[in-house]
């Protein structure tokens, strides 16, 4: 009699024992499932993967109008030009010869970066809306790791700053010469902007505005 008491409690108390343990493995995340990569801290702005030229464009112009400087650098190569024909022979004529010399990659990040900034800090002295053409004004020139893309472009530009206000209207012709890196991602080696009309304003006037 003993025996079958013993027996009997030892069943209870393996049963209450499983019981426990079925509670703790529901109540546990499951030490066997693959961990998700976690989420970014922050992202900012619009961006895709540079898997094709056309896409540098667009992130390009997403960068710019949504003033992510960190997207826009990512858009240039490392050997990186900038070259304004028309602009540069009104400068020198000016007697400013050194306005778009030298404009490499440092120079493009400086004078984007004070754009952005000042647009951002003071929106109501200073605003803008870059957009371009969908039909480009001559075909894409696309190779294995070289492609050269024409966009012609309208930039509105308000500037309270002066008295009255001025509104501007830059329009122009970017070229953008383009090289495949190792990752697959094709980034701008030269930038070449010519205005639409002879001596009138273009991009590159704006932008050698903020270099210092």
């Amino acid at each position: 009699m003993k025996r079958k008491f013993r027996v009997r409690l030892r069943l209870i108390y393996l049963f209450f024992v499983l019981l426990l343990g079925c509670f703790c493995i529901l109540d546990c995340k499951n030490p066997f499932k693959t961990r998700s990569s976690p989420p970014p801290k922050f992202s900012e702005g619009t961006w895709e993967t540079p898997a094709l030229p056309e896409i540098v464009i667009q992130n390009l112009l997403n960068a710019y109008n949504e003033k992510v400087i960190g997207n826009f650098i990512q858009c240039l190569y490392d050997s990186f030009r900038f070259s304004a024909p028309e602009d540069s022979i009104d400068a020198v004529n000016q007697g400013r010869t050194d306005l778009f010399e030298d404009w490499d990659r440092s120079v493009e990040i400086s004078v984007t970066t004070s754009i952005f900034n000042t647009s951002r800090q003071n929106p109501d002295s200073l605003s803008y809306l870059l957009s371009f053409h969908l039909t480009p004004p001559v075909p894409d020139d696309l190779g294995d790791t070289l492609a050269v893309l024409s966009r012609d472009y309208e930039l509105l530009i308000l500037d309270s700053k002066v008295t009255p206000p001025e509104t501007t209207w830059a329009k122009g012709t970017a070229t953008f010469k383009m090289i495949q890196t190792s990752l697959n991602w094709w980034s701008i080696y030269l930038w070449t902007d010519i205005p639409a009309v002879t001596g009138e304003d273009d991009w590159a006037d704006f932008k050698a505005r903020f270099r210092q």
